[in-house]
């Protein structure tokens, strides 16, 4: 995304000369930066969560309520993260890959 992003503004940079900045978008790629890094974070979380979810299915077989509520987590994170990995996979406006 930040490649892509870097691109976008510099174009629009070359297409506008005089009016645009780099400087000018510091609050853009911070923005884009924070987004990267919040996928970042939701992956590294999900795949704790499934790790704990298979140490508390062998450790405690018969708690399938433990294990029901950890697999909704796990369920809820992937829910959130894969909308963000789309939506960093985008290119330019077009529609991700299926």
């Amino acid at each position: 995304m930040a490649d892509h992003l870097q691109s976008f503004i510099q174009d629009l940079i070359h297409k506008n000369d005089g009016i645009f900045k780099d400087a000018d978008f510091k609050d853009c790629k911070g923005s884009a930066a924070d987004i990267e890094e919040m996928l970042h974070n939701l992956e590294s979380t999900e795949v704790h969560f499934k790790r704990k979810l298979s140490e508390l299915s062998v450790i405690h077989p018969p708690d399938k309520e433990k294990i029901i509520y950890l697999q909704g987590l796990v369920d809820g994170m992937n829910l959130a993260i894969k909308p963000l990995q789309l939506y960093l996979q985008c290119d330019g406006g077009n529609h991700p890959a299926s």
